[in-house]
């Protein structure tokens, strides 16, 4: 088999998993607690982003990670961006539990057209001079 790229699903999934945290979407102050992540992003966890939340979405992600993890998979790569070959045999879990993160919806209100995004970014830049 020819590797076109180092991302594949079984290449993602363990910073899905940590997005998954850093986003709200694991719960309250979980940082990385019950869904494998380490921390290490730094910190505790509390990224300052605020409107977290537990319940449902905090379990279906602890739930997601048991899955990954009890099948073999790991929180993040093992080498530098990109799994072992053999966790090729992962992909399809991948994909399935990537879609199921995907689907638990954050808490974070973020706009998605440019004039909101800007509006959003006190320190967004203006025109450059001479322009």
């Amino acid at each position: 088999m020819i590797r076109l790229t180092w991302v594949q699903p079984e290449d993602l999934l363990g910073h899905e998993l940590r997005q998954a945290t850093e986003d709200g979407r694991a719960g309250p102050g979980e940082s990385g607690r019950g869904t494998g992540m380490s921390g290490s992003g730094g910190g505790s966890g509390e990224s300052g982003l605020g409107g977290r939340r537990g319940g449902a979405g905090g379990d279906r992600v602890r739930e997601i990670a048991a899955r990954w993890r009890a099948a073999g998979g790991h929180d993040a790569p093992p080498r530098a961006g990109a799994s072992d070959p053999g966790a090729a045999r992962l992909r399809g879990l991948a994909e399935e539990l990537l879609d199921e993160l995907a689907a638990i919806p954050s808490p974070l209100d973020e706009p998605s057209d440019l004039a909101a995004i800007i509006a959003a970014c006190p320190g967004w830049p203006g025109p450059r001079a001479g322009t």
